[in-house]
């Protein structure tokens, strides 16, 4: 996050901020998580990890894809304000309880 913004980084990205609402439109949408990577280094506020959480991939995709201009507009609007590098590190899925003891 770009130095001195940790107060409005929180602001819109903890559980009722502005993008969890903006997530929320979408029913496949659970939650939004925000931690803290690593100790801030000297005039920085440090580095932190956004993680949305999801009832599957393809209601994501659906929900970016009818949303497009709103990501863009977000992006415009709130990440260039206080991102100073945003990385996406990947996706992953985790099987369900019920099928996990099943072979």
């Amino acid at each position: 996050m770009r130095e001195g913004k940790r107060v409005e980084f929180v602001n819109v990205f903890r559980a009722d901020g502005i993008w969890a609402r903006f997530l929320r439109q979408a029913q496949s949408y659970i939650e939004t998580e925000v931690k803290c990577e690593s100790l801030p280094a000297a005039g920085s506020d440090g580095q932190d990890r956004v993680r949305d959480f999801w009832n599957g991939h393809r209601g994501f995709e659906i929900f970016r894809e009818r949303f497009s201009e709103d990501f863009a507009e977000f992006d415009r609007q709130v990440v260039e304000e206080l991102i100073e590098k945003q990385e996406f590190v990947g996706a992953y899925y985790e099987a369900d309880e019920d099928k996990r003891g099943s072979a």
